[in-house]
């Protein structure tokens, strides 16, 4: 297995995550509170799309990062004809593909639950 992929693997959802958070956030905030007293509507009409546009491509990356890694593991380990799973590779690789696993699926369900948010929550509203 080649090092990108294991990169991939390991680092892809976690950095989709972390690009959703860094792009909406920020956005949603100045669309806002531009300046010192809190809007009732976004200065942008479009700002709900461009979230939601933002946590698709983010979770599309994710997705990706989690089937490389999905991938990957399932080749470093086959099933035997008697049921049995056997290990093809026993080292770091096969060590890195399953925490790429549990790391990818982690982060999709961030960015599911981040998404959520931004359907279900105005972007200018108040919390009182």
């Amino acid at each position: 297995m080649s090092t990108y992929k294991i990169l991939l693997a390991l680092l892809g959802a976690p950095s989709a995550w972390f690009i959703q958070m860094s792009l909406s956030e920020p956005l949603a905030a100045y669309a806002c509170y531009p300046h010192q007293v809190p809007l009732t509507a976004p200065l942008w009409v479009d700002l709900s799309a461009i979230l939601i546009a933002i946590s698709l491509i983010c979770l599309a990356g994710g997705l990706i990062s989690g089937y490389v890694a999905w991938d990957s593991w399932r080749k470093l380990t086959k099933s035997g004809s008697n049921g049995k799973i056997f290990v093809v590779d026993e080292g770091q690789t096969q060590f890195l593909a399953m925490l790429g696993v549990m790391s990818s699926f982690i982060f999709i369900a961030a960015i599911v639950f981040t998404f959520c948010a931004v359907l279900l929550v105005s972007p200018c509203s108040a919390w009182t």
